[in-house]
């Protein structure tokens, strides 16, 4: 949970948005990590199991003896069928990942549409800047545009 420092002086509402925010900025990179992870470990078992059946499945001739060999092993499906878990995986975090990062920014961009009301007071708003400048250091998120 992120504490912000004193001289902020924000109200509770303009608190919860911004941990909002933060806490989606978090979901997204967290499915992004997730998803890449699922990615990559996808495409090094298509790579090593490919190398595997050329290197095993060249000592036969003919097509069908290849055939014959790959489904005589029951290893070989159900590596083939973790593979495609493995895809389906990487494909269900990736639409979850889209999402989190269209949620991200839709708040985002509120928060920016709606400042004028978040930080009322002249004081506030003559401050708000402080607010934008840590919440880009901290957690890299941009209040300044609405600009992707």
């Amino acid at each position: 949970m992120a504490h912000f420092p004193a001289e902020f002086s924000l109200d509770e509402v303009t608190k919860e948005m911004l941990l909002a925010v933060i806490e989606r900025k978090r979901k997204w990179e967290y499915l992004e990590k997730r998803t890449l992870l699922l990615q990559v470990a996808a495409l090094a078992g298509l790579a090593v199991f490919s190398l595997y059946i050329v290197l095993n499945g060249a000592a036969f001739g003919t097509w069908s003896e290849r055939f014959a060999w790959f489904f005589a092993a029951p290893v070989h499906v159900s590596f083939l069928l973790f593979l495609c878990t493995l895809y389906w995986a990487a494909v269900y975090y990736k639409g979850k990942s889209e999402k989190a990062e269209e949620e991200f920014h839709a708040l985002r961009c509120e928060i920016i549409q709606k400042s004028i009301d978040l930080w009322k007071e002249e004081e506030q708003w003559n401050k708000r800047h402080q607010v934008f400048a840590w919440m880009k250091r901290e957690y890299d998120i941009n209040l300044y545009y609405e600009h992707r």
